[in-house]
């Protein structure tokens, strides 16, 4: 008897899009068939396939470089977060990098981690001031990253009190 595939919308629906189409192909689906459900071309899938590849190699010469050291050596990068890579690169990472993260992950992606987890952390100001300037374009003076509120600090006061 043969083993039926899994439905293409199932991997859709429970994997980002990049692990979604790993799976499926290991499934046994051709780039072509997984490219019509996407409405995708061949060549996109190619693409998206090659970046995969690309974040994955850097995921795991940082990881083995010991930047994600909170975490369990064996993390796949299928398994990890994004915004957690990309945090943790901003902050342990050097020059080159961060501009892998750019060229992997785009300046909108990275701006939104810089902004949510960064841009007001007083114990990273000088590497927000590059990442601000250097990586992201953005107009910005340290003084502007020294005066706003640190929102990590201010939830530990909280718990002090």
């Amino acid at each position: 008897m043969e083993n039926k595939k899994q439905d293409l919308s199932y991997f859709f629906t429970a994997y980002k899009k990049e692990t979604a189409i790993i799976k499926a192909l290991k499934e046994g689906y051709s780039k072509k068939e997984v490219g019509e459900f996407l409405h995708l071309s061949v060549a996109s899938i190619n693409k998206t396939l090659s970046i995969f590849m690309q974040k994955k190699k850097l995921f795991e010469r940082l990881r083995a470089q010991g930047l994600f050291w909170s975490y369990d050596n064996n993390i796949d990068y299928a398994e990890f977060s994004e915004s957690v890579f990309i945090e943790h690169t901003l902050k342990y990472g050097d020059f080159y990098d961060i501009k892998e993260i750019v060229k992997l992950f785009g300046k909108r992606k990275v701006k939104d981690v810089w902004e949510k987890t960064m841009k007001y952390d007083t114990r990273f100001i000088k590497v927000n001031y590059l990442i601000a300037r250097v990586f992201l374009g953005l107009k910005i003076e340290v003084d502007d990253l020294k005066k706003a509120k640190n929102a990590r600090l201010e939830k530990l006061k909280l718990l002090i009190t």
